[in-house]
């Protein structure tokens, strides 16, 4: 089995918005869309949140298989940090997740839900999963790039938009637990 996961999480950029220049964040979006022809979808125009990460996967694995391998299974402390946000959720008004179920091979369409997110975008080398709730917005971009024949650089992009106090309360932590 391909770990993607543990590649991932040793390749990574990590920039919370909040804390950058708009001068910087403008730089790394141009970044961005140049190493990705134009292709990145963002939640928003003006973004509150911002990371990416980047590996090699071999060609054969699409961007839709990059996120089912991915999510296919969480350590025991991941499944415990979701119930604790879960739980805290609940209490401010934010939807719960669950976490991830383990996802069929089975290729979602435009609109289907894919775990707790919309599914915005899909082609081979393309994924954008979007959630939007009254007290922030985010997006998951998986974007494949050619990088030779045997292999591609996969781009996970994860943008947020915060509509209030609760959804920058939200992010606090979530910046620095998510696992870049």
């Amino acid at each position: 089995m391909y770990n993607l996961t543990a590649k991932l999480a040793n390749n990574f950029i990590y920039l919370p918005i909040e804390l950058v220049m708009d001068a910087k964040k403008t730089n790394i979006i141009n970044k961005l869309n140049s190493l990705l022809n134009h292709q990145v979808t963002l939640i928003a125009e003006d973004i509150d949140y911002l990371s990416y990460q980047t590996t090699s996967i071999p060609c054969d694995i699409s961007a839709y298989d990059s996120y089912r391998i991915m999510t296919q299974s969480q350590p025991k402390w991941l499944k415990i940090l979701f119930q604790m946000r879960d739980f805290l959720a609940r209490m401010v008004g934010i939807r719960t997740i669950k976490g991830f179920e383990q996802l069929s091979e089975n290729i979602p369409n435009i609109g289907d839900i894919v775990h707790f997110f919309n599914v915005m975008e899909l082609e081979k080398n393309k994924l954008t999963l979007i959630i939007r709730d009254h007290h922030l917005d985010v997006c998951l971009h998986l974007c494949l790039i050619e990088d030779n024949d045997k292999q591609n650089k996969l781009y996970v992009i994860t943008s947020v938009k915060n509509h209030n106090f609760i959804g920058k309360l939200y992010m606090a932590p979530v910046s620095v637990l998510h696992p870049l």
